[in-house]
């Protein structure tokens, strides 16, 4: 499963559940996972102060996966600094061009809306952070994970566990997914909500 590369983009104050839930469900599941940052290869260090040599940057990526952290307290590093920044909301709009999908953890979900890749989209995000992603969004939905085709989205904390199962489930089949939470002894919270199909319907 080479082939099969997910990238999750690191930034200097991002939370590490958001990283690392979904890094060992998509690892355990068979996909080559990879950290990479948005301008260059280093050490970046998460919102708890754990230092991570990161050696690849974000490419044209097939699939990526956004995290948060520091957005609500609005921290020097973090998912709004890098808002505020700007570049890697530049470049995340530029892969999405080619990217087979992109997701998001927490308020990594805001990162895609700066991106204007939410722009008519259902989407979720921590649940503080719902007023402020509802201007960027057709509708904030209140469940634990989003898929809206092309954006997935999750919201907060630990829903990036329920996240990678989804993505597994998704791209691999339920028989994976089940093995994978069965391995790390955990069951999907709640359940995946899919935006309205083209007639109007809903797919739960």
């Amino acid at each position: 499963m080479a082939n099969e590369r997910i990238e999750i983009v690191v930034f200097d104050g991002f939370d590490e559940l958001d990283v690392f839930g979904p890094f060992e469900v998509l690892s355990s599941a068979g996909f080559q996972v990879c950290l990479v940052t948005v301008e260059e290869p280093g050490s970046v260090v998460s919102m708890r102060g754990v230092e991570v040599g990161v050696p690849a940057v974000l490419g044209a990526a097939d699939r990526v996966v956004v995290p948060g952290g520091g957005w609500l307290n609005r921290a020097a590093e973090g998912s709004w600094a890098q808002a505020q920044r700007g570049v890697l909301p530049d470049r995340l709009g530029k892969v999405a061009r080619s990217a087979r999908w992109m997701a998001s953890v927490c308020t990594g979900s805001m990162l895609l809306a700066k991106a204007g890749l939410l722009t008519g989209r259902y989407a979720t995000t921590n649940r503080n952070a719902f007023d402020e992603l509802a201007p960027h969004v057709l509708q904030v939905i209140d469940e634990r994970v989003v898929d809206d085709n092309d954006r997935i989205t999750a919201g907060g904390l630990t829903a990036g566990l329920d996240l990678g199962l989804w993505i597994a489930e998704r791209e691999l089949g339920p028989q994976v997914a089940d093995r994978v939470a069965r391995s790390i002894e955990y069951a999907p919270q709640g359940r995946v909500w899919h935006a309205p199909r083209r007639n109007g319907t809903v797919e739960y």
